[in-house]
């Protein structure tokens, strides 16, 4: 499975992209994109790549972001058992949408491999403990948990994959 695939190209979102037009279904998906995805990249908060098609559509897209996962919701078995007296680094999946004009060809999920294939690669460069996710619906958060996200406890649509387990499915060695 090549990504992008055939007929499109994954950008680093920038004013060019045509990011109002983008319609997942879920305006709060939408709104992200079209207005608070640029200014959080130019704050140093989250990173942003775009799906862009050879019609310059965006396609989809997803936004990546250091964190830090509470300590009172750290799950023992994400640190060996000990319970953390700092919050641990973690990298989030923070928003992953794909427009309604493209869906049905697997292009959420090719984006999904994506972003964790970039988060092996930020692994290696400054470690985390573990890839967090908000599921905006239940549909979501299992979808997540098909594909190995536990959730969090105390937490209503918070999911988390320990990095180990990352590394175990994208590959790469710690």
């Amino acid at each position: 499975m090549s990504f992008p695939p055939e007929g499109f190209a994954l950008e680093l979102l920038n004013r060019r992209h045509r990011r109002r037009a983008f319609s997942s279904g879920d305006l709060r998906v939408d709104a992200w994109l079209a207005q608070k995805a640029i200014p959080a990249m130019e704050k140093n908060t989250s990173t942003t790549r775009v799906l862009v098609a050879a019609s310059g559509a965006v396609a989809g897209f997803y936004t990546l972001a250091n964190t830090a996962l509470d300590v009172s919701l750290v799950p023992p078995e994400l640190l060996g058992g000990r319970p953390p007296n700092k919050p641990p680094p973690t990298l989030t999946l923070a928003w992953l949408g794909v427009d309604q004009g493209f869906a049905g060809h697997g292009l959420g999920t090719k984006l999904f491999a994506r972003a964790l294939a970039d988060g092996v690669q930020v692994f290696h460069l400054v470690r985390f403990v573990a890839v967090i996710v908000d599921a905006l619906t239940e549909a979501n958060a299992a979808w997540y948990a098909k594909h190995g996200f536990t959730p969090v406890p105390g937490t209503v649509g918070k999911l988390y994959l320990p990095a180990t387990t990352l590394l175990q499915i994208v590959g790469g060695e710690p």
